[in-house]
């Protein structure tokens, strides 16, 4: 075989040689929207996370608040500081 010249055979060859190393397309777009779902899903989460305790924080301040004017109508020290 001469030196320089690539036959049908070697460039199926290298063709399907490069198949396993590099990612067609295809498959990077699904690698990509699944990790964009899970992505989605995480920041959904987060945001939930963070709304619910924001709500809880203010329920805690409420009580603070009721605490604090109960223990002044009964002239009570403070429970904590």
């Amino acid at each position: 075989m001469a030196k320089g010249i690539l036959t049908k055979i070697d460039i199926d060859w290298l063709i399907d040689s490069m198949k396993v190393v590099f990612p067609t397309k295809e498959e990077t777009t699904v690698k990509y929207d699944k990790l964009m779902e899970k992505l989605d899903k995480f920041v959904g989460d987060i945001k939930d996370k963070r709304e619910a305790q924001e709500l809880h924080t203010g329920d805690h301040q409420r009580i603070d608040k009721r605490v604090t004017r109960v223990e002044s109508h009964l002239n009570l020290p403070p429970f904590a500081d």
